[in-house]
């Protein structure tokens, strides 16, 4: 391993999806000196070869100096897949300042506008970029391991996210790649879970194959950021009761200050009708994925909607996650 890489103006946020990435990714970008792009591994991979060969490098835990510099270059580039709303003001310039809100909806849907907001909107300079992913098991703990890039990894309570996800592939808006593979994944991240669960995963619930999914995605990255003065972990419950604080300390984990535009920021992403929140993103945000929201109102939302058998069904699949101890002992997992 090499931990002697060089810090560079590149920083990210890694987590499972529904544990609040999405709201912390945009209080990062309310900051005038933050570029920030929206899942890209995710989004461009499919055409965009520089991003899929990226992708490879990182899982293969094989990552070198230039492989960071060049994630920065491949990332800069404004395309309306990973630049998207809120729209913030910023400190550094683009070529073309104005109009990006008009512009977004139709670059989604025309390459050639597409490619005319990328042009207009990509910043001139080289500011912090920070980026927000979902989903990898591996590639957070990778860097972590090999450079000293700055990783947030943001956990939610198991029962909280596992709501969430059932109710978003019941409405067709979340993925189920992983359910049939649960088997080849437990073998290889979490080989005593395995061996504990062998032959009685397919007659699972539903719950208790995601409370599986979430332990094999979480443990390893969360171990490895507790463990990094380049990584910090940050717990959803603590960001929604403290979320001044917590956004001040996630900042300044990326060498920023807390700055008013994010104090306002958050202030309005918090105590928005779900009817201004669709206004405020442009009518493209489904309320399911809004970031506009009274966050105390929804942080324990999965305790009247998951029954009660779940609840005990998750809590015993994971009760040995160092993650989910640490959320308990902290008084924020009950």
């Amino acid at each position: 391993m090499n931990n002697q890489l060089d810090k560079t103006n590149i920083g990210a946020i890694f987590g499972t999806g529904r544990s609040g990435t999405t709201w912390l990714g945009s209080i990062l970008n309310s900051h005038p000196d933050v570029v920030y792009r929206f899942e890209p591994f995710h989004r461009l991979q499919k055409n965009n070869q520089d991003i899929a060969e990226l992708i490879k490098i990182l899982k293969s835990n094989q990552i070198s100096e230039q492989d960071i510099i060049h994630m920065y270059k491949s990332l800069l580039p404004a395309y309306p897949e990973i630049d998207k709303p809120p729209f913030f003001e910023k400190n550094f310039s683009s070529r073309f300042p104005i109009g990006r809100p008009l512009l977004y909806p139709l670059a989604r849907k025309n390459n050639i506008l597409r490619m005319l907001f990328r042009e207009m909107y990509t910043p001139t300079q080289s500011p912090l970029l920070i980026f927000k992913e979902v989903g990898y098991i591996e590639i957070p703990k990778n860097l972590i391991d090999n450079t000293r890039m700055p990783i947030v990894y943001m956990v939610r309570h198991p029962c909280a996210v596992i709501s969430s996800l059932i109710k978003g592939q019941n409405l067709f808006l979340m993925s189920t790649g992983r359910l049939g593979i649960i088997n080849n994944l437990l073998k290889e991240y979490q080989p005593k879970l395995a061996e504990k669960y062998e032959g009685n995963i397919e007659n699972m619930t539903m719950a208790a194959k995601q409370a599986l999914l979430w332990y094999i995605e979480v443990e390893e990255s969360f171990l490895a950021c507790q463990d990094s003065p380049h990584g910090l972990v940050v717990i959803y419950e603590e960001l929604v009761d403290n979320t001044l604080a917590v956004a001040e300390k996630v900042l300044g984990h990326f060498g920023l200050d807390l700055h008013q535009k994010t104090i306002d920021f958050i202030e309005k992403s918090t105590s928005s009708s779900p009817k201004q929140s669709l206004i405020k993103e442009f009518g493209m945000i489904n309320k399911y994925f809004t970031i506009y929201r009274d966050s105390k109102q929804v942080r324990d939302k999965w305790k009247d909607k998951m029954s009660e058998e779940d609840q005990n069904t998750v809590r015993e699949i994971v009760q040995s996650s160092k993650c989910f101890q640490k959320g308990v002992n902290l008084g924020l997992w009950n």
